[in-house]
């Protein structure tokens, strides 16, 4: 008896809202949706933002379109729409971590990189320029949708349901489910997100669990990104154990709680009119008394508050006025029209009337409710806070608001979500395309719900970027267009870095660190390939390279080399040397091979590679001395090569079959052809039975006197192509190649001719096993069939990338370009990645242009080339404005940057901004008087001190506006400024080395440095 008096007196008290359990209406779940005590249903959706930037009038465009959509669903009272919304700067550091660091450091763990100091940078500065935020569509659908008929069926279902479960007791009531009302819901359910999706707003619904979650976290911040989960139809339960004496324990102890019992775990504490205290916070609710004069978009109020930087949150509560609503306006017109002091209300009223009456534009019920919050101790904070918060709504379109509400906490419960549908602030009656463009789904969004790589919105919202692409952007062709000094480099080393961090590294044989190459002019790289040695650790190096290429002693390279075991090229082996010898002996002048000359290189190929591998022919016969590693592995094994006279091609041979691939591809390097065997072989009987008869018009040449010609001009102008491999990088998985000596472009056809040879080159070395596949196993010798298989396996399937820079030296270059459309059609099926950068659109070309998916524009030089990747694009006008008054180049908040990505089969354009600490932009930076002067610690104090010390005297990131002022007071004397410069970096070493002058901010970290602490830079 008392135990039913109890729960009467609950029942009692929930009726009048005593306990804060009675503010939840929910009862269990259908489904994706919940259920209310009433039976009505609710869903879920978050509104994950919209895929381009958009200004007020595309929003009135979007929203006149969204309401002719749901204007029928929304004429009568049975639906409704909450838009909610939340933004939380005190959360952003969960959020980071969430999306971001917790995976970064774990992958960072798995593959052996020391990041720590970088993550850890990360960790302390992003949370203070970034926020999180949320937004969410929970749409209802009431009993009184249903006609009279649905309700008979609806009654029938309650009692058969009732009778089929039995009785339950304090548990959640099962018996609400009901197939008649999941039907009408998951149908208006559709119809909004057909609204949204045509209109390129990304949304999708939500697991119950993870709305309840949702709720729950919204009245205790505290509980931000918990692991607490609700326990619902379906979930495994534990039983509770009856009390003592029960004989018959009542079916509760073994079903789901209730869910009222299950969100609150601590109860709601009043403070005065304009205060509660949910667990750790006090709440200070503010509701909309009057609706906005000239209703705007909900984004600029986000945007405003977003720079404030204070937690808020908002309830838009939109239901269908019926026509009740409309006769309340009839007889409000004809009433207020005898007192003329209301004639603004007058005339709104007229206004509504007029609008359906001319466009069928229906009205809706709006209410608006909104919250802060701020410690529980720290009751001041929380007051400048509410005050924040109210004079940004009523500045957002002249609305009116109050603070004073009559039950603080339901004002407060008013902008908790999904838990009842419900309000404490004054209904308005406002058009349906007004309200709609209220709710929140105008921010932008991101494709990927984790990434690597973290940028930023300009309101500081939390921007995470997936560099491996995923299943999102399986192609990944990156274009990376700015003027010099805009932040291309740096952000290109971003994504670089992103990529070492991103899952796409964990492969089937273990956590290992993607093949990157990068053809860099000048040394933009360097900074990046440093930052990973110094991770890796002194053992492992040599995994990241960065070196120049020269036409130099210790830097041959021979194109004619082949994958280990192997007597002939494979197939794209062959296609680049059939490419490079086609460039090598067309005019300078010209981009087109001589006639048959195309025919004539693939036949002077197999011949050359025939002549070294049959014996007796031009193989190649071995000779201690050549190879000492060879020699003493030959004698070490006891190797027998049986002839007086071995060929190299026995060496590598035996050496493959006792399992010493590493010195079989060094034996290699000698038994494989080189540039001056081509000569030997265009004058064999079968290249002349076949194009002795071809005389070029040009010329009144034979083709083969034109090609010997050209093969021996190139090897008297580059002596270390014609002479076995020298320039190793072993193991290496980064490999940046700077070409600035050797690449020098400029007016003359000669020069561009080299540059577009050693573009070609480059890319043959950092990506010559990138398009491995194993289909290709067919070509290589079965004796080596054990090492490559799982070889090409484990390339095939790790991510790789290969980077251009200065892509506008190719300029003119068929063949060059030709490869790399090549490389960017196959790069998908290969997991290859490539990216392109330059200063102007027009230097990619528009194969690469058309087939790029991510476009990252970091500036235009005049207002032609704005106006030309505007319309190459065709960017909205939101995005052009971008492009022409927004992309300053870097700043102290970072370098903004329009991303224009292609993901999911769908276009976005965003605003974007690469904001890094300042120790990560000293390892980074390429300017070269912050390099220099970066170079110099790092020599002196080693690269973590360096780091240390530089972005302790320097948090911006450089020390270019210091440099330049010294230098400007030191010419007054009339040096030269080269030299002055130079002197003023020395003696800034000096200091911060030293702790004097600007140093002395070090003094009191400094301690002694081992003198023989030093790091080699990478070049080195």
């Amino acid at each position: 008896m008392l135990k039913s008096l109890g729960a009467g007196l609950a029942n009692f008290s929930l009726m009048f809202r005593q306990p804060l359990g009675s503010f939840c209406d929910i009862e269990t779940s259908h489904n994706d949706a919940l259920i209310d005590k009433r039976g009505n249903y609710l869903t879920w959706i978050p509104i994950y933002g919209m895929q381009r930037m958009v200004e007020r009038r595309d929003i009135a465009g979007i929203t006149e379109a969204m309401r002719l959509e749901l204007s029928g669903a929304l004429e009568s009272k049975g639906h409704a729409i909450v838009g909610w919304y939340i933004s939380d700067p005190d959360a952003a550091l969960i959020e980071i971590e969430r999306v971001n660091l917790t995976s970064c450091r774990n992958i960072a763990k798995a593959l052996g990189l020391d990041m720590n100091g970088i993550l850890d940078e990360r960790a302390l500065l992003w949370p203070k320029i970034m926020r999180w935020e949320a937004a969410y569509f929970i749409l209802w659908t009431r009993t009184s949708v249903l006609t009279k008929e649905e309700r008979r069926q609806l009654k029938q279902e309650y009692a058969e349901n009732a009778k089929n479960i039995g009785r339950v007791g304090n548990t959640q009531r099962l018996y609400l489910r009901s197939e008649v009302m999941a039907a009408r819901h998951s149908a208006f359910v559709t119809r909004v997100l057909s609204a949204l999706r045509a209109h390129d707003v990304s949304a999708k619904p939500l697991d119950p669990h993870d709305a309840l979650r949702m709720a729950r976290e919204a009245m205790y911040r505290e509980m931000a990104a918990s692991e607490w989960r609700p326990s619902l139809p379906g979930d495994g339960v534990m039983a509770r154990c009856p009390e003592d004496g029960d004989k018959r324990p009542p079916a509760e102890h073994v079903l789901w709680p209730p869910i009222r019992d299950q969100l609150f775990y601590t109860d709601a504490i009043t403070r005065g009119g304009q205060r509660v205290d949910f667990g750790e916070n006090a709440f200070g609710p503010i509701d909309m008394e009057i609706g906005p004069e000239d209703p705007r978009p909900f984004v600029e109020l986000a945007a405003t508050l977003g720079q404030d930087r204070i937690p808020w949150r908002a309830s838009f509560l939109l239901e269908g006025s019926g026509r009740s609503a409309m006769q309340m306006k009839d007889v409000g017109a004809s009433f207020l029209s005898m007192f003329p002091g209301n004639a603004d209300l007058r005339r709104a009223l007229a206004y509504v009337d007029e609008l359906r009456r001319k466009e069928n534009h229906i009205s809706v019920k709006m209410r608006a409710s909104f919250a802060t919050w701020a410690p529980a101790d720290q009751p001041a904070k929380l007051r400048r806070r509410v005050s924040t918060l109210s004079q940004r709504i009523e500045g957002w379109g002249n609305t009116k608001t109050t603070a004073v509400i009559g039950d603080p906490l339901e004002g407060a419960m008013s902008s908790v979500p999904g838990l009842a549908l419900g309000s404490t602030a004054n209904p308005a009656l406002a058009p349906l395309g007004d309200a709609l463009g209220m709710l929140p789904w105008t921010h932008t969004a991101s494709p990927w719900e984790n990434g690597s790589v973290l940028f930023r919105r300009g309101d500081g919202g939390i921007w995470p970027y997936d560099p491996s692409g995923g299943r999102v952007r399986p192609l990944t062709v990156d274009i990376f267009v700015a003027p010099p000094g805009s932040g291309k480099s740096v952000l290109a080393n971003t994504i670089n870095i992103g990529l070492c961090l991103s899952p796409a590294v964990m492969g089937t044989s273990g956590a290992k660190l993607p093949l990157i190459g990068k053809a860099d002019i000048g040394k933009s790289a360097e900074g990046f390939v440093r930052l990973v040695q110094e991770a890796l650790g002194p053992n492992r190096r040599h995994e990241a390279i960065f070196s120049s290429l020269l036409f130099a002693p210790g830097y041959e390279f021979n194109i004619f080399d082949l994958q280990v075991g192997c007597e002939y090229p494979l197939p794209l082996e062959k296609a680049f040397l059939q490419n490079f010898l086609a460039l090598a002996t067309t005019p300078p002048d010209q981009n087109t091979p001589f006639e048959g000359m195309t025919q004539l290189i693939s036949l002077v190929i197999d011949e050359v590679y025939r002549n070294c591998t049959e014996l007796g022919g031009a193989a190649k016969h071995y000779h201690r001395g050549v190879d000492n590693e060879v020699d003493e592995a030959i004698e070490r094994l006891g190797i027998d090569l049986h002839d007086e006279s071995p060929y190299w091609r026995d060496v590598v041979n035996a050496l493959c079959d006792r399992g010493e691939y590493r010195l079989a591809e060094r034996a290699q390097r000698h038994a494989v052809p080189i540039l001056e065997d081509l000569i030997g072989a265009v004058r064999s009987d079968q290249v002349k039975d076949m194009f002795d008869s071809l005389r070029l018009a040009e010329t009144s040449e034979k083709a083969s006197q034109i090609f010997e010609r050209y093969i021996s001009d190139l090897i008297r102008r580059y002596e270390t192509l014609n002479a076995p491999t020298q320039l190793d990088f072993g193991p290496a998985r980064i490999i940046v190649l700077d070409l600035q000596y050797v690449a020098p472009g400029g007016n003359s056809a000669a020069a561009n001719r080299q540059t577009e040879m050693v573009y070609l080159l480059a890319r043959h070395i950092l990506g010559r096993n990138f398009f491995l596949h194993p289909e290709y196993i067919k070509f290589i010798p079965e004796r080596v069939h054990g090492y490559h298989k799982p070889r090409i396996t484990e390339i095939y399937e790790t991510v790789k990338r290969i980077d251009y820079d200065e892509w506008h030296r190719t300029q003119g270059s068929m063949l060059v370009r030709a490869q790399a459309e090549l490389d960017v059609r196959e790069g998908r099926k290969h997991n290859v990645q490539l990216g392109f950068a330059s200063q102007r659109l027009s230097d990619m070309g528009d194969g690469i242009i058309a087939q790029s998916t991510g476009r990252f524009v970091l500036g235009a030089d005049d207002q032609g080339e704005r106006d030309a990747i505007t319309e190459r694009f065709g960017l909205s006008e939101a995005s052009a404005k971008i492009v022409r008054h927004r992309l300053t180049g870097p700043r102290k908040d970072g370098a903004p940057f329009l991303a224009i990505l292609r993901a999911e089969s769908k276009h976005y354009e965003q605003f974007l901004i690469n904001t890094l600490g300042p120790v990560e932009l000293w390892a980074l930076s390429t300017t070269p008087a912050d390099t220099s002067l970066r170079n110099r610690l790092y020599e002196r104090v080693g690269f973590t001190e360096g780091l240390r010390r530089l972005s302790k005297v320097f948090p911006g990131g450089s020390a270019s506006e210091e440099i330049e002022r010294r230098t400007k007071a030191l010419m007054r004397n009339g040096d030269a400024s080269d030299s002055i410069e130079a002197g003023v970096i020395e003696t800034l070493a000096a200091e911060l080395i030293e702790g004097r002058g600007l140093g002395l901010v070090l003094r009191a970290q400094i301690e002694p440095t081992p003198a023989n602490d030093r790091i080699p830079v990478a070049a080195e």
